[in-house]
């Protein structure tokens, strides 16, 4: 591992560059997915179910990660154990990409062994299924990768932090994306994903290309020659107690990001009665995480990642706690932050085009929903990068173990995690509002939502998310790997590999 060279600035950014096609259709993923199928302007089906449809794709989902992971830990070709499956996992994933939000058919009621179901239904949960297999082929042994590309602690959290820029970057192309089109007419979730997965389709060819060319992938240097068996290797994983606390913290955190994700569009929609400027928000909201995260690069080299964590925490429940005092106070005291008010210093010529676009529209509590969610989203770059970074770190542990290094299996059961997780807080976030009595398919307008539904959408898409969050907190504060502990871990793989190297053979 001493002989590992640090990487130069462009092959950071080459390997964090293929998170930018993937943030780009993983912000429609997250907060489109459920508007485009169970809205009204889109497919129009039933919001219950399309998050039964999303959570089954997901569990699915989740399974595959450990094979991959393990059968990427044992690859040895000529190019590498991790390139060849990031290759033939793009073009499946893109596949997937293409058909989720370009279908081929038109969804319509049929009647098959005497039950009357929509093609919609089964057809989701096809092409979700081939999407994230795709994804699981290339992204496990991505992750893995870029765990061994470095070795100091700080170096580590720098690489993950390319990673996370260039993840916001592409989540910020996707949220600006509608905020653009909409000035050509193009106001319905539909419209922007389409255009995001035509980008996807040229960009991440080139940019996984490009990585796979400039990006070293280090000969596997193990102190121990013998192969595990698939089961003792995951004994050992999850024997490691930093990292099971890693899965433990991160497990609740994902299933509060599900469900803000699968609420955000519904809430601004029906609470905020400003469902076509929906576009205009996750622009700022996401350009406050790219400016933040140099503060926590910078917080974290001073405290820790676990405390830097831990305060971005902290931050991100405190500005949720403001949603639903926004969602239940009187659209007259937000007057004076109507959004004609506060761009009047802009051109004439180009205030007509936008008070076109807010005409009916009450903006002023959408202003300053923006504002909120802006303070809120700058602890999102924090609550993404760090935590890859510090599973990067519990590996070396595990090597000290095992003489072994298995990224793969390590990042095969962190993602198998957040993916059911994620699964978990679908079913949670859409069955709850569906419970309390919110109706995805009601005009905001003419037929609303009672006063009672829509007060809980609001909490379920911002208070109780944090509440999950702020489980991690009491075992992040005991979290034992720190960079002096980690820098103890790495002399002695550094001493036990010059020792098998001075053995007689």
């Amino acid at each position: 591992m001493s002989e590992k060279k640090s990487l130069g600035i462009y092959q950071m950014a080459s390997y964090g560059a293929p998170s930018l096609p993937l943030s780009m259709v993983g912000l429609p993923l997250a907060v489109y997915l459920t508007p485009v199928y169970a809205d009204s302007a889109g497919f129009g089906l039933s919001l219950g179910f399309v998050g039964l449809v999303l959570a089954l794709s997901r569990i699915f989902d989740g399974i595959t990660d450990p094979v991959i992971g393990f059968l990427s830990d044992r690859m040895r070709t000529r190019w590498g154990r991790r390139r060849p499956f990031i290759l033939i996992g793009m073009p499946v994933f893109m596949l997937g990409v293409w058909l989720l939000w370009i279908p081929p058919i038109e969804f319509s009621e049929v009647t098959l062994l005497g039950l009357t179901f929509n093609t919609g239904y089964p057809y989701l949960l096809g092409v979700l299924v081939i999407m994230y297999i795709g994804a699981t082929i290339k992204d496990v042994p991505y992750s893995a990768w870029g765990a061994e590309l470095a070795q100091g602690y700080n170096e580590r959290t720098l690489i993950m932090s390319w990673k996370e820029a260039f993840t916001v970057s592409g989540s910020l192309i996707g949220a600006m994306t509608p905020a653009i089109i909409v000035f050509w007419g193009y106001t319905k979730p539909t419209d922007n994903v389409y255009f995001l997965t035509i980008a996807l389709v040229i960009i991440m060819p080139i940019l996984i290309f490009n990585m796979l060319a400039v990006v070293p992938e280090h000969p596997v240097k193990e102190n121990n020659n013998s192969r595990l068996p698939i089961r003792e290797s995951f004994k050992y994983v999850w024997a490691n107690e930093p990292y099971r606390k890693l899965v433990i913290i991160f497990l609740f955190s994902t299933i509060g990001s599900a469900m803000t994700n699968s609420l955000s569009f519904f809430f601004v929609k029906h609470v905020l009665l400003a469902g076509d400027l929906y576009g205009f928000y996750l622009a700022p909201y996401f350009l406050s995480q790219i400016v933040a995260i140099p503060l926590w690069f910078k917080l974290s080299s001073r405290v820790g990642k676990h405390r830097a964590t831990m305060v971005a925490i902290f931050w991100y429940a405190l500005w949720s706690c403001f949603i639903p005092l926004i969602a239940i106070a009187p659209q007259e005291w937000f007057t004076a932050m109507e959004l004609s008010k506060l761009l009047s210093f802009l051109p004439d010529s180009l205030m007509v085009g936008l008070n076109a676009q807010f005409e009916g529209i009450p903006t002023g509590k959408f202003a300053l929903f923006i504002g909120v969610m802006c303070l809120k989203g700058s602890a999102i770059g924090a609550l993404s990068a760090l935590p890859y970074a510090m599973a990067a770190d519990v590996i070396d542990l595990d090597s000290a173990q095992t003489g072994k290094r298995q990224g793969g299996a390590y990042f095969s059961i962190w993602t198998m995690t957040r993916k059911l997780a994620y699964a978990m807080g679908l079913v949670v976030g859409t069955t709850a509002a569906t419970i309390v009595g919110f109706n995805s398919l009601a005009d905001p307008i003419n037929d609303p939502n009672s006063a009672y539904s829509l007060l809980w959408l609001a909490c379920l898409y911002s208070i109780v998310p944090a509440i999950f969050k702020f489980i991690a907190v009491p075992m992040l504060w005991s979290y034992s790997l720190t960079e002096e502990r980690l820098a103890q871990i790495q002399a002695e793989i550094a001493e036990k590999a010059q020792a098998a190297n001075a053995a007689p053979v």
